[in-house]
């Protein structure tokens, strides 16, 4: 769906994309994931042909970026700033998103108020639309027709928690739909209930890259429980394994190797392991992990 090759963009000798590589596959749903300003609207606007890149490649669809008119009908985008005519009911703002597109085909208003649950509100002005239903009709507006791809910017931005759970509801449904996402967000606490892949970006470059199970997979980190807690510490300190947290009989270590051979060691050390697990991180974690990296590098 999209294929990003070292995007680089400058704005004279400031540098806000560095090297970003990316792919997003069809299914997915892809988190563009980073603090503001760490360049997530700069990728988006460059993939979707609205801002020029200094540098690399971005193709969607198989087309490159600058002749993403050639996808017409086939990506849709919501910003996060709702773009509707705010006089004018639910329908009509259907009615002329169809007339724009010269939509002759695919879904109808019916089914996409259905879809965003907004059915029984077609009467109802847009300007007297809660934030979060304005963002449910935005994305209506792109669902109209039959696009593959549905690319959103901030999509909770500025909600309260009420809408943030109809958006990601919403979302949620989408995914069971088979669309393909990519969204831009720096909300990851909700972003790790919803996201296949992510891309992390940090100051205009990408730290982290992969699956959400890859991403925030134990890796060599597990949780154990154990019968002799005094020969766990000592073994752990023999290998080299990092005590990450401690309570009472149990354990979180980082030991490089899978749950499979920490469990052997252990066992080989005489150790009754009562329980063992691998230990889950979490996107907020794992952002403050590459926080740190980044400061702490040269």
């Amino acid at each position: 769906m999209l294929a990003v090759r070292d995007l680089g963009k400058r704005y004279g000798s400031q540098v806000a994309l560095e090297g970003v590589s990316f792919d997003v596959l069809p299914g997915q749903i892809f988190g563009l994931l980073g603090p503001n300003g760490s360049g997530k609207t700069t990728t988006l606007t460059c993939a979707l042909g609205l801002l020029r890149h200094s540098s690399g490649s971005v193709h969607i669809l198989g087309h490159p970026s600058e002749r993403i008119f050639e996808t017409r009908g086939r990506v849709a985008v919501v910003f996060d700033t709702p773009v509707l005519l705010r006089n004018h009911t639910i329908l009509q703002n259907l009615t002329y998103g169809a007339r724009l597109r010269n939509q002759t085909k695919g879904r109808g208003p019916k089914e996409v108020l259905e879809l965003v649950g907004l059915s029984g509100l077609e009467k109802r002005k847009a300007s007297d639309l809660s934030l979060g239903q304005m963002r449910r009709l935005s994305i209506a507006l792109a669902l109209a027709g039959s696009p593959e791809f549905l690319v959103l910017d901030e999509p909770l931005a500025g909600l309260d928690p009420i809408g943030v759970r109809e958006v990601m509801a919403l979302l949620g449904r989408l995914r069971h739909e088979g669309l393909t996402l990519m969204v831009s967000s720096h909300r990851l606490f909700e972003m790790e209930r919803l996201l296949t892949h992510a891309a992390v970006l940090i100051e205009g470059r990408l730290a982290a890259l992969g699956s959400i199970e890859e991403l925030l997979g134990a890796g060599g980190r597990v949780r154990v429980e154990v019968d002799d807690l005094e020969k766990t510490l000592g073994l752990a300190q023999q290998h080299a394994w990092k005590v990450l947290a401690q309570r009472d009989q149990e354990l979180t270590l980082d030991a490089g190797i899978s749950p499979q051979e920490v469990n052997r060691k252990l066992v080989q050390a005489g150790v009754g392991v009562e329980r063992l697990a691998p230990a889950r991180s979490s996107l907020p974690d794992l952002f403050e992990q590459l926080v740190d990296a980044r400061e702490d590098s040269p």
